[in-house]
């Protein structure tokens, strides 16, 4: 009878809470429903009195009401509001190639293809894969274009493949040396490809373009992979040119390069840490044909786009453009993301020129690299909210008129659109209040921009947090109050913070897609959070080795002796202006997992707040409208205490990349952890197709028309070993065989429609 009563009184209570959402209401409920079983066995029954049997049956009504509870919030839909504006679409030819890594220089991973369609894309079937021969970090999306498929390993290896049956036709090995063990280190995420306006035998016409990660910019011939003797140095760039002394993991080059007419515009990848002067975030163009030195965009060096004289460097520890650039050929303006200065997460010792074009964007003329406007989208960033994202270039319509507009997604899950010619508001943007109390000789902005588009940071209430179970979900909200958190742009602070989103946001490298024919934007956001605390070197120094295993043997508080400065080779940059020592506090950044002990199998380690942790949505650019939204990614190959639940529960897993959009009104993406590629409706939301992978996909899948054989296809790539579950807790190693190391590199799979 009271086992019933507790049951009764969870079910309003899971009602009120869950906001009728299965996966809300499970850890509520599923825990005493599984118990409650126990007083309908015959066990049970076997060791009671008639009278008893009574009372038990006080347990069948709110059995069955909670049973009933979860069926109904099982059977709820996704959100979908409205189709979007339609447009008429222009009669130009398609284009069948994919030149860039956004498949246009404005990034707008919108291919003008519709031979695979909303009708008829349930036909779509694997039609050839490859396997590179290079294990590990696999994070590229690959290029198309001369019947070829350009592809780039870890370590910056290339190869060539034929672009309808996946034949290999070229390799070439850059030899670059990985600066550290970081998941950076051996990244590619894509290529360049450039032509020679005026053919000439002595070059190579066409070329393929990386950037590696020991800081190199590489030009090889597109039909054969032999270097281009006649760029750079025998063929390559040194990208360290200026940068002063610094220890390889500080600087290098994960992005390929902005094709920006007959230019080459690189940034670089500078360390994300708690360092002062690191290497300069600097912006660079070289000559697309010989490779030498055209311009430089340095903001310590305003008005100065030239090369450092003798025994100068460009300025030490300046906001740094990382990730992928975009680029108007008619404006000839450069869109570059920035990034925020070091130490992330604490800016009392910023200069003034860092704080001005931290996590911004900033469009710079491709003529000179002067800056022509900028939209910063934090002020005084101290969430590492820097701009992971490519900007998408794409024309709306608003009040009658024509905008072309810049739509610029930001880790904190706003998304900005902006008139590209000017940085002007294409939709209406304006500053709030945001919460303040600083650490001692830390400030704040009182105020932070916010975009009128549907965002992808809610609010988290204490009644979101999370468990497998009851008292799983209990030590959650106790945790959730021990921490400060007043929502979006929370400070960081001693006792600890709560960010959400986390620094990995919102939207990262994987930026989003848009179908530029009508004006709509498909985004897929990652909506995890984490806990933040500010540490001061002294308390660091009194946790001694405990700290060293939290932090990293490598972290600079662990490292420094507070009354002491840096050694040469810590402080690396005989240019840093700073005094390290100086430094109040350090951030220290952990994920808010659930830690519900169970003897043999540990902590659940499921995030610590309810799915979804991830969502793929639609906007229309037009109007500002939320077309649909869903929660993409199964609980198939995850769950928790490091276990496979084999679950199709729908919980939005993490993301890894973007979204692909075509003619075809379909969005495919391919980087959920569930290891499966998906193939949405643009206008509905509706899943069309979904196949399983070999592992879970890394990338943005890319689409092209082979001029063999006239077939569109969908390529999807897969690093070998992938994301997988679990690892042993003793060895470290995989234990999942089936998609553990083969030798065999990772997977570039092509599918087309049957016959």
């Amino acid at each position: 009878m009271l086992f019933g009563l507790l049951l009764a009184v969870s079910i309003p209570w899971t009602w009120y809470e869950s906001d009728l959402q299965f996966l809300a209401a499970l850890p509520r409920l599923a825990m005493w429903m599984v118990l409650g079983l126990y007083f309908l066995t015959p066990w049970y029954k076997s060791l009671i009195t008639d009278r008893q049997t009574l009372s038990s049956s006080w347990i069948v009504v709110p059995l069955v009401a909670a049973i009933a509870l979860l069926v109904v919030t099982a059977a709820q839909p996704y959100k979908q509001l409205a189709t979007g504006t339609e447009k008429s679409i222009s009669s130009a030819p398609s284009t069948p190639d994919w030149r860039h890594y956004g498949n246009d220089v404005g990034g707008s991973r919108f291919a003008e293809l519709d031979d695979i369609s909303a009708d008829n894309v349930a036909q779509l079937q694997e039609a050839w894969r490859f396997r590179t021969g290079v294990e590990e970090d696999f994070k590229m999306t690959p290029l198309q274009v001369n019947g070829l498929l350009y592809i780039c390993g870890a370590l910056n290896e290339l190869i060539a493949v034929r672009d309808h049956d996946g034949s290999e036709v070229w390799r070439f090995k850059a030899n670059a040396v990985a600066p550290g063990e970081h998941q950076y280190a051996r990244t590619c995420r894509g290529l360049s490809y450039f032509e020679v306006p005026e053919p000439d035998q002595q070059l190579c016409d066409k070329r393929i373009i990386t950037a590696t990660v020991d800081a190199r910019m590489i030009a090889v011939d597109a039909l054969n992979g032999e270097l281009c003797q006649d760029f750079g140095n025998n063929g390559e760039i040194d990208l360290r040119t200026g940068m002063g002394p610094h220890l390889p993991n500080q600087y290098y080059n994960t992005s390929p390069p902005l094709v920006a007419d007959d230019v080459l515009v690189i940034g670089g990848l500078v360390l994300d840490s708690q360092d002062l002067g690191l290497p300069s975030g600097v912006v660079r163009a070289f000559d697309a044909i010989t490779g030498d030195f055209v311009w430089a965009w340095d903001v310590g060096r305003p008005g100065d786009n030239t090369e450092p004289g003798p025994g100068e460097v460009y300025t030490p520890g300046t906001p740094n453009v990382w990730t992928i650039m975009s680029y108007d050929p008619e404006l000839d303006l450069i869109y570059a993301p920035t990034g925020n200065a070091n130490p992330d997460y604490w800016g009392g010792e910023r200069r003034s020129f860092d704080d001005e074009w931290s996590s911004a964007l900033v469009a710079l003329s491709g003529a000179t690299g002067e800056p022509a406007w900028k939209f910063q989208t934090v002020h005084h960033d101290v969430w590492d909210f820097d701009l992971p994202a490519q900007p998408v270039l794409v024309d709306i319509d608003r009040d009658g008129q024509t905008i072309p507009s810049v739509v610029v997604p930001t880790k904190r899950g706003d998304v900005f659109v902006l008139d590209r010619r000017d940085g002007s508001p294409a939709q209406p943007i304006e500053e709030r209040p945001v919460p303040q109390g600083a650490a001692e000789g830390e400030y704040l902005s009182p105020t932070q921009p916010f975009s009128s588009l549907p965002n992808f940071h809610p609010f988290r209430h204490e009644k979101d947090m999370w468990g497998l179970t009851p008292l799983d979900q209990l030590l959650c909200r106790v945790e959730y109050k021990m921490m400060r958190y007043e929502g979006l742009f929370t400070p960081p602070t001693e006792k600890g913070s709560f960010f959400y989103p986390a620094n990995f946001g919102g939207f990262n490298w994987g930026s989003v897609s848009v179908d530029a024919d009508h004006g709509l934007m498909i985004a897929a956001p990652m909506m995890l959070g984490n806990r933040h605390l500010l540490v001061s070197p002294e308390q660091v120094a009194e946790a001694g080795p405990r700290a060293a295993l939290l932090l990293g043997e490598d972290h600079p508080a662990v490292r420094m002796d507070p009354d002491a400065p840096l050694s040469d080779e810590q402080q690396a940059n005989p240019s840093d202006p700073y005094d390290h020592t100086k430094i109040k506090f350090y951030g220290l950044t952990l994920p808010f997992m659930s830690r519900f002990y169970v003897p043999l199998l540990g902590g659940t380690q499921v995030p610590c707040f309810e799915p979804p942790w991830s969502q793929i949505a639609a906007i229309d650019l037009n109007t500002g409208e939320l077309m649909w939204s869903r929660a993409p990614g199964s609980m198939k190959l995850s769950g928790p205490f490091g276990l496979r639940s084999g679950l199709s529960f729908q919980v939005g897993t993490p993301i890894r990349a973007g979204t692909l959009t075509t003619r075809g009104g379909l969005t495919f993406l391919s980087s959920t952890m569930d290891s499966s590629v998906r193939a949405f409706d643009v206008r509905t939301g509706e899943v069309r197709w979904h196949q399983d992978l070999p592992g879970s996909s890394q990338s943005t899948p890319m689409t092209y028309r082979s001029e063999a054989n006239g077939k569109q296809y969908l390529v999807v790539t897969v690093p070998n070993p992938s994301w997988r579950y679990p690892r042993d807790p003793d060895t470290g190693k995989y234990i999942d065989s089936k998609s553990a190391k083969d030798g065999k590199g990772g997977y570039v799979i092509a599918y087309a429609l049957g016959n």
